[in-house]
């Protein structure tokens, strides 16, 4: 019992502290462990290199000024928005570096769609914060034509994309304006050829009664003594009760006025029927795969085709000349002048 009580209490054991980190471990570890740590290192660096030069593109872009209204666009969009219709103007290229650079856009209609962008001067949200009506708000100032590539290669893809804008907005207009006058110039022609049928009845008829009065005349000459009771004015279907003489002048007045618009209708026909061939001579030529530049060039050569032959000198042949001369002008100087970058594409290639 005594030897029990005389033993000293025993203490616990010290906890150890797991939590101190020897510095020297981890440097040998790391040590170590340094060739496969560079190597890890230099394999990060080249794949950071490489995912940054994968991400860079080379972006060229220009604003392709075309004065235009909206309701005109709508048109345009849906043939410039369209594969098949870029893959057709390509293999028409001259160009065979640029045409493959933005060949990859054609089966791409989100890159299509970012690569021809419209651009207008005034939208409907500006209308909004302004507080004006919407109908005349917006008006298509032109084309915003972005090209991006992995390396450099200039401005010439948005060159040829302005081109196929040009070459799509002269098609649907000329297709449109050719078809419309064709038409128009073969229907115009056909009632000017019955008017002047029509015109030509009432001649023979009025010259019939002209030889009638005249006859009447000859058997009464009498009836050209003046009657100062002789009425004036009468209301039309009247002129019967006129005096035979009064009826002759009537008659040949009238003879002499249709005779004049017989010759004003003979030289409209002249004019419709030479525009007639050559709008309807030009819709065929817009069937051909042409490009519309070609097209524009092309007017000449069926004007030429039409006149040949013609009376130069005639005036009413000259001046159908002279129009046609104006108006194909007018469109070279819309299509081919008015259309033009606000600053070319050229040197404008960022790297991003």
């Amino acid at each position: 019992m005594t030897e029990r009580n005389n033993e000293a209490p025993q203490l616990p054991p010290l906890a150890t502290n797991n939590d101190e980190i020897d510095l020297r471990d981890i440097a040998h570890m790391l040590w170590l462990k340094r060739w496969l740590i560079a190597g890890l290192a230099l394999v990060g660096a080249a794949l950071g290199v490489a995912a940054s030069l994968s991400s860079t593109r080379y972006v060229s872009e220009g604003l392709f000024m075309v004065s235009s209204s909206v309701d005109a666009y709508k048109r345009y969009e849906s043939v410039l928005l369209n594969g098949p219709r870029l893959e057709q103007f390509l293999q028409q290229s001259a160009d065979p570096e640029a045409a493959a650079a933005l060949r990859p856009l054609v089966d791409n209609d989100t890159a299509l769609r970012k690569a021809v962008k419209p651009e207008f001067g005034f939208t409907d949200k500006d209308a909004k914060a302004l507080g004006v009506q919407s109908e005349a708000a917006s008006t298509l100032i032109g084309f915003l034509l972005r090209h991006e590539h992995a390396t450099p290669i200039g401005g010439a893809p948005v060159v040829m994309l302005s081109e196929f804008v040009r070459d799509t907005i002269i098609r649907i207009d000329m297709e449109d304006q050719m078809l419309a006058q064709c038409n128009n110039f073969r229907t115009r022609e056909q009632t000017l050829r019955n008017e002047q049928i029509q015109n030509n009845f009432e001649i023979q008829q009025q010259q019939q009664r002209i030889g009638t009065l005249k006859t009447l005349i000859e058997r009464r000459p009498d009836v050209i003594v003046p009657d100062s009771r002789q009425i004036v004015s009468v209301e039309h279907g009247s002129e019967r009760f006129l005096s035979p003489l009064a009826q002759l002048t009537a008659a040949e007045i009238l003879v002499a006025d249709m005779r004049l618009a017989e010759a004003l209708r003979a030289r409209e026909r002249t004019a419709s029927a030479l525009k007639r061939d050559y709008y309807c001579k030009a819709q065929q030529v817009l069937q051909e795969p042409i490009s519309g530049r070609a097209f524009l060039e092309q007017l000449n050569v069926v004007q030429r085709a039409v006149f040949e032959g013609k009376d130069r000198s005639a005036d009413i042949v000259e001046k159908t000349w002279n129009e046609l001369d104006i108006e194909r002008a007018n469109w070279t100087n819309t299509y081919l002048s008015g259309m033009r970058f606000l600053a070319s594409p050229d040197g404008s290639e960022v790297r991003q």
